[in-house]
């Protein structure tokens, strides 16, 4: 996200800060205005002490905008519980705020908004599934564990899978609904992703009991996005709001680039032109993944955009425009 400043001293703030490191002042995010506030000057959001949500409440509401679409909260019987959900929480803020500066709805008029269920398997009784149904995320509270998840994440062969890409991909679910479904898309759609109607459930089974692990790599942004058109649709959208998000961090960064680029990291979220957005992102994320080989690490984005997942990427942000010109 565009650089964040304390209001006191003007030093850098990280998103999450509560306190500024250079002076001491006492600060929180204010939703409303997206910008960083001294503490005193807002209510604080009711989490502030329990999970050190730093949002601040713009109404009588106990909790931040961020904190009262959480429905369920994990078992707190525990300090590993506590310590999880508050890095749950820190990844949903995030979304929070791609979500505000996309100009998304959080609800559609068929009555579905969104909304999470933060669960731990110790009260469930039952394996826990992160997953969507009608605007409900249910997200399992163990992928907050890097260790839990970084086996997971070789377990099922990915090459990306962090806390932050799963409320983005849940999300992309909500959002087929609401940008498709509900925008009467459905036909470009399923030419360009395929059918939605296909039995779901039977296509996830197939997938996960593939003894061919082989896919066509030149049409999917992922493996798991050849399941179903649904999981397709959700990959993209979550790579959409991958590319803008960091594309807006860069915008604060020290870069020499030419006036279209310039142009283009005044507001990542709300431009307009694709080519120029995806322009700029294959300067970026190149330079993301050398850095990371040079420090010995993984590529940050280990992924290909090919023709065909330009084509798709290229759809999300057509409905993303539609349903904000049309809001």
């Amino acid at each position: 996200m565009k650089q964040l400043n304390c209001p006191n001293c003007r030093a850098r703030i990280v998103f999450e800060q509560s306190l500024c490191t250079q002076c001491g002042t006492a600060v929180s995010f204010d939703a409303g205005r997206l910008q960083i506030v001294p503490a005193a000057s807002k209510t604080p959001c009711a989490n502030r002490d329990l999970i050190s949500c730093n949002w601040t409440t713009d109404d009588s509401h106990p909790y931040c905008r961020s904190c009262r679409l959480t429905r369920t909260i994990p078992n707190l019987g525990s300090d590993r519980n506590l310590a999880l959900w508050r890095k749950v929480e820190q990844a949903k803020r995030r979304l929070g705020y791609d979500l505000m500066r996309l100009k998304l709805p959080l609800a559609v008029p068929s009555g579905a908004h969104i909304a999470f269920d933060i669960l731990s398997h110790e009260t469930a009784g039952h394996t826990i599934m992160t997953g969507h149904l009608a605007g409900l995320i249910t997200i399992n509270l163990s992928e907050a564990d890097d260790a839990v998840r970084e086996a997971r994440r070789a377990a099922f062969r990915e090459p990306y899978r962090t806390l932050l890409g799963h409320f983005r991909h849940e999300v992309g679910h909500f959002y087929w609904e609401a940008l498709i479904d509900q925008a009467q898309l459905s036909s470009p759609f399923r030419l360009i992703f395929g059918d939605e109607s296909a039995a779901y459930a039977g296509a996830l089974a197939d997938y996960h009991n593939r003894s061919d692990r082989s896919w066509n790599t030149d049409a999917f942004i992922s493996e798991y996005a050849t399941s179903h058109p649904w999981e397709d649709w959700a990959e993209t959208f979550a790579h959409f709001l991958h590319i803008v998000s960091t594309l807006d961090t860069a915008s604060s960064l020290p870069l020499s680039i030419d006036e279209r680029a310039r142009h283009t990291l005044e507001d990542p979220y709300l431009e307009r032109d694709f080519e120029a957005l995806l322009s700029l992102w294959e300067v970026v994320a190149y330079s993301m993944n050398e850095l990371n080989r040079s420090m010995g690490l993984s590529d940050a984005y280990p992924f290909h955009l090919t023709p065909a997942v330009r084509g798709k990427l290229h759809f999300v942000h057509l409905a993303i425009l539609k349903a904000r010109n049309e809001g």
